[in-house]
């Protein structure tokens, strides 16, 4: 997806080739206006023609509203749609991936309980599931594309044992689904921890987990809903030669009713160009899934995936978090607090790299000092 600030010039917009689909719409556009040139330099040899066919002012004028109102209202139909499809398509990717970092995060620390008498257990199950749960994200974003790559970041996937691997290298040729089965085996996993003893909570709290797997495995299924339905064909077919009578209608109406080249010229193009524009703007949008340049980066979001799961295996996830002496516990003076400039991290960050500052320099002028009296 290409990013671009809101407050860019116009030029800048204008001279971007790259996820443009301005040069498919002057394909079309262009050889409409040659057309419209051409008829004013035969005009009169023309004039005939025109009478013969009926092309008076007013009559042009109702050919071209007739053509025009349809082509109108399915350029609009399919321009919602559009971009209908595409925003619920990222919305449904970070549901999925919310839902299945939630599971990972909650499962994580349901074995903080375990890791004091079963330490190598526990870190072997949360290794385990971090790779199972990266693999099944990475799966879940190459199936919604349109041509599939098996080409995706996983973290350590050559860490699963042999039988693992073995049997998620034959799940495709068995028909099975590769998500499907990933999920099947994290629920295994989880209910031999709880066996175990590594999982240490009540079933009904665990069976929440279950659900938020359940839930990001739902809008997967509504997201591959996007790609296996595509905007019905009779109505693109009709805006295609709508699109196309429209070009050929355009220059003789347009000769008809203005004389002045320039004129005619501009009332030919610009509303072929903005017709053909929104058209295939909504051709770009309806299908988000790909690796078009107007397409969602799907590579990004297993990126930020793999991000959330190794933060979860920080030496500092397990942290208890607790207040320090001098925190305030006076209601008022909390409330205060909030007006309190000094009161955000960016302040605590500058004052740590402060102190660190002044303690190596510190520690520099001691050895100095250390060196010149030796």
């Amino acid at each position: 997806m290409i990013e671009y600030e809101t407050g860019d010039s116009l030029w800048r917009y204008c001279l971007r080739v790259n996820g443009s689909v301005v040069p498919q719409a002057l394909s079309l556009a262009v050889p409409s206006l040659t057309l419209t040139v051409l008829l004013l330099i035969f005009k009169d040899q023309l004039e005939d023609f025109r009478e013969e066919v009926g092309l008076s002012p007013s009559n042009s004028t109702v050919i071209w509203a007739a053509v025009t109102a349809p082509l109108l209202t399915l350029i609009s139909f399919r321009t919602s749609q559009a971009w209908g499809r595409f925003w619920e398509g990222t919305s449904l990717l970070h549901a999925m991936r919310g839902e299945w970092f939630d599971s990972v995060s909650c499962l994580c620390t349901f074995t903080v309980g375990a890791k004091a008498t079963k330490e190598e257990e526990v870190m072997q199950f949360r290794h385990t599931l971090i790779r199972l749960m990266s693999l099944c994200h990475g799966s879940a974003l190459d199936e919604l594309k349109i041509s599939p790559t098996e080409s995706y970041e996983v973290l350590d996937l050559v860490g699963l044992d042999e039988e693992t691997l073995q049997l998620l290298c034959k799940a495709r040729g068995h028909g099975f689904n590769r998500v499907e089965v990933l999920l099947h085996l994290t629920q295994v996993l989880v209910i031999t921890a709880l066996k175990k003893g590594i999982i240490d909570v009540p079933p009904p709290v665990l069976s929440r987990v279950y659900q938020t797997l359940s839930r990001g495995f739902v809008n997967l299924l509504n997201a591959k809903k996007i790609k296996d339905t595509a905007f019905p064909f009779p109505h693109a077919q009709a805006i295609a030669l709508l699109i196309l009578m429209l070009s050929v209608l355009t220059p003789l109406v347009m000769t008809t009713l203005v004389n002045q080249t320039v004129l005619a010229c501009f009332a030919t193009f610009i509303p072929l160009f903005g017709l053909c524009c929104l058209n295939y703007t909504a051709g770009e949008l309806e299908m988000p899934f790909g690796d078009d340049a107007n397409d969602l980066p799907l590579h990004e979001f297993q990126q930020e995936m793999n991000s959330s799961l190794l933060m979860l295996m920080h030496d500092f996830s397990d942290h208890v978090p607790s207040l320090a002496p001098q925190a305030i516990r006076d209601f008022n003076e909390l409330s205060n607090s909030l007006y309190d400039n000094r009161n955000s991290l960016d302040t605590i960050e500058m004052k740590k790299k402060t102190a660190a500052r002044s303690s190596a320099t510190r520690s520099s002028v001691k050895r100095e000092r250390k060196s010149m009296f030796a």
